[in-house]
C-alpha cells in the first residue's frame, strides 16, 4: 500500500478551508434562527450560506485530490 506524505502546505490549506466552512455554516445557523432579518442580514446570510457550500465542496476536493494517490499503481510487482 501506498504511504500518504501529507505535507505542511497541505495542512493548512486543508485547516484553514475547514476553520472557514465551520465559521461561515455555524454563523449562517445562528442567523437562520433569527425571526427577523433586516435586508443586510439578509444579503449576509445568502453570502454565508454560499461560502458553506463552497467549502464543503472544497474540502472533498482537497480530500479527493489526496485520495488519489492511495489509489495509483506505482507499476511495480511485488
Amino acid at each position: 500500500m501506498n504511504q500518504l506524505k501529507i505535507t505542511q502546505a497541505f495542512q493548512q490549506i486543508f485547516f484553514t478551508v475547514f476553520f472557514l466552512t465551520l465559521l461561515s455554516g455555524g454563523t449562517s445557523l445562528w442567523l437562520a434562527s433569527k425571526d427577523n432579518l433586516s435586508p443586510q442580514q439578509n444579503r449576509i446570510f445568502e453570502n454565508l450560506t454560499t461560502t458553506w457550500q463552497m467549502g464543503i465542496g472544497a474540502i472533498f476536493g482537497v480530500l479527493g485530490s489526496k485520495a488519489t494517490n492511495l489509489f495509483e499503481n506505482d507499476g511495480k510487482k511485488k
